[in-house]
């Protein structure tokens, strides 16, 4: 688990955390909030657990919760797919409130810890290796980012309070070989 603290100075500075990690600096959509402005953002993380190859299998994760300790939350897991062996991993969650969030995918495990560059979506696994989409609770496609070649693995997406949803990730062409992962689902911030 990690906490950002956003100054008025824009600085990042890391806090906290726990859960066997180090922290990590990274606002989620790739944005600062004004100057002015402060705010906390935690984000739970871990890795998948299989079988979570459909809907049926999907893996639950929860996401913090809001209050003093976080104006801001969200989840990331670490995984792999693989186009012939493990070609989908699929995600349960549900929000405590609607928000915007911001959907991250990259391949970067620095020293076991989750790394991508909230500032340089070149960091993004390419859609053409993996993607991952959104779906409701009945399964419905709500967003995708195959073949998006604009925005790729970073996308904002509309998520209701207290309703099911699924986030999954499929191997589009990894060649035969495992592509690990970390993708994060993050409140987006407010931008005045």
């Amino acid at each position: 688990m990690r906490v950002l603290f956003l100054l008025v100075n824009l600085a990042l500075v890391a806090c906290g955390g726990g859960g066997g990690g180090r922290d990590i600096p990274q606002p989620p959509g790739g944005t600062l909030p004004p100057i002015g402005v402060t705010f906390t953002l935690l984000v739970t993380a871990r890795s998948e657990i299989e079988p979570n190859n459909s809907l049926a299998t999907a893996d639950a994760h929860t996401f913090p919760d809001h209050g003093a300790n976080a104006d801001f939350i969200g989840f990331g897991v670490i995984g792999t797919v693989n186009d012939t062996l493990d070609p989908a991993d699929y995600f349960l969650f549900t929000a405590s409130r609607t928000h915007v969030f911001t959907i991250q995918m990259c391949p970067s495990i620095i020293d076991s810890i989750p790394s991508c560059s909230p500032f340089n979506t070149n960091d993004n696994i390419d859609t053409s290796v993996a993607y991952f989409e959104v779906l409701d609770q009945d399964g419905v496609l709500l967003l995708s980012s195959q073949g998006d070649i604009a925005a790729g693995n970073f996308q904002d997406v509309s998520i209701d309070a207290g309703v099911a949803y699924y986030l999954a990730v499929f191997a589009e062409d990894t060649v035969g070989a495992t592509q690990s992962y970390y993708i994060e689902m993050v409140e987006k911030l407010p931008i005045p």
